[in-house]
């Protein structure tokens, strides 16, 4: 014979019974609660897709030299870096004499291009963008 699941709760339960009695005097709290929390989850989904900016290079303009009268227009150079995500959380990660990095998994980054592709050799860049 199988065992019936319970339909009302146990009185000799003092736990349960007490819970139950907790969580109907703080309906209204309890809701209140959890749509704070879901739009705080909510919050920081978001901003995970803005790009944290970590590089400090811009385009570089080079000026034909003094001696080239076939150059009309000087070359453009496009700055060196990437746009990542990292696959898990990375703290004081030191790529460089001096350079210490700290990456939050799922968080959008912009970074000089040899600090994407030494974390792409080891593994850590989820996705390229």
């Amino acid at each position: 014979m199988v065992a019936q699941p319970r339909t009302k709760p146990n009185p000799k339960d003092m736990t349960g019974n007490r819970k139950r009695v907790l969580m109907e005097q703080h309906k209204e709290e309890l809701i209140a609660r959890q749509e704070e929390v879901s739009l705080r989850n909510a919050m920081s989904t978001a901003s995970l897709d803005v790009p944290v900016d970590l590089t400090s290079a811009e385009a570089v303009s080079v000026a034909p030299a003094e001696g080239d009268d076939d150059v009309a227009a000087p070359v453009q150079i496009a700055p060196d870096f990437a746009t990542i995500r990292v696959a898990c959380d990375l703290e004081h990660v030191t790529i460089g004499q001096g350079n210490v990095y700290e990456f939050r998994e799922g968080q959008v980054y912009k970074v000089p291009m040899n600090v994407a592709l030494h974390l792409h050799n080891l593994g850590y860049v989820w996705q390229w963008l």
